[in-house]
């Protein structure tokens, strides 16, 4: 798995706290030519192959061609259980639990000799993703700060930050929810969450990602889920204009539609299976369905935060 000297890889890393609309983000950013969506590939090893979940594309990701096709151009082979255990073990020194100590490490830290086996198969990999799909840059929805810190130490990745943000009372609100996943094993729902936890979780998130970018040096464009929606090609033209590739306009419907291929994303909420005309609308039932208390406490949490990224208190 050792290269000397890795060619380029271009990667647009989505980044954001969790039901912040990063799954549709990458679906749209997908359907620009020159870039790929490959969902969140900090999962592949547990979620994707070991648990042999479905890529988006319907098929279980061991038998998906795209990703068959990936791993056999980066390894030779589908890696057996006992190396996908190992690389998602690797995977795990980069979790939310070990941010603290990847934030006071001083910038251009580089990791321990013991994990740089893990970072030399990162890079094969989405070298491997970018070949494949013949895409120049490769867009990973992973989120993590912490394992941005992993695919900065990954030889050969050129990393920029495309940071989305949501309101986070509505971000609260949808942790709430209960909503079926229908790719988990044993037909689990999606994990739930306070709205207090979910409020301090959103604040740390998006605060490490931005601090990480900076400390690096990485291009980085922060927007907003609301965005998005409402003007669509605008938006997705400032995040590709970061990504380096030409802006391409939004083909979106008179109903306000968005049309979307069939993609291979790893990991990510179930909106990925949807291909087609995809309504493109401001999901808000947060503000008739919240409770006044559970609004009240997200609002004081991620406060002045909140406000600084243009989400005043009405």
């Amino acid at each position: 798995m050792h290269t000397d000297s890795p060619p380029t890889t271009r990667v647009l890393y989505l980044a954001g706290w969790g039901r912040s609309g990063s799954t549709l983000a990458e679906g749209m950013l997908d359907q620009v030519p020159g870039l790929v969506g490959v969902g969140e590939i900090k999962f592949l090893w547990e979620r994707g192959l070991l648990q042999n979940r479905r890529c988006s594309c319907g098929t279980p990701l061991r038998s998906c061609e795209f990703w068959v096709e990936v791993l056999h151009e980066a390894y030779g082979r589908i890696p057996d259980d006992d190396e996908l255990r190992e690389l998602d073990e690797a995977s795990r020194r980069f979790r939310t639990r070990h941010l603290p100590g990847l934030l006071l490490r001083p910038a251009g830290h580089t990791s321990r000799a013991e994990l740089r086996w893990y970072h030399e198969a990162l890079s094969q990999l989405y070298r491997a993703v970018a070949k494949v799909s013949g895409a120049d840059v490769v867009v990973d929805s992973s989120k993590f700060p912490s394992y941005l810190t992993a695919l900065l130490q990954a030889p050969g990745l050129d990393v920029k930050v495309a940071h989305i943000v949501r309101d986070p009372r509505a971000v609260a609100y949808s942790w709430q929810r209960h909503k079926e996943d229908p790719d988990a094993p044993n037909g689990e729902l999606m994990p739930r969450m306070h709205p207090g936890c979910t409020a301090l979780y959103w604040s740390a998130w998006n605060l490490a990602t931005e601090r990480i970018a900076h400390r690096a040096g990485l291009p980085y464009l922060r927007f907003r889920y609301e965005d998005l929606i409402a003007e669509p090609d605008a938006t997705l033209r400032a995040v590709t204009r970061l990504s380096g590739v030409p802006a391409t306009a939004v083909r979106v419907g008179e109903r306000g539609e968005l049309f979307v291929r069939r993609t291979h994303q790893v990991s990510g909420n179930p909106v990925r299976f949807r291909s087609g005309a995809v309504p493109l609308r401001l999901d808000d039932e947060w503000t008739t369905g919240m409770a006044p208390r559970h609004r009240q406490l997200t609002a004081a949490v991620t406060f002045p935060l909140r406000r600084r990224y243009g989400y005043r208190d009405s």
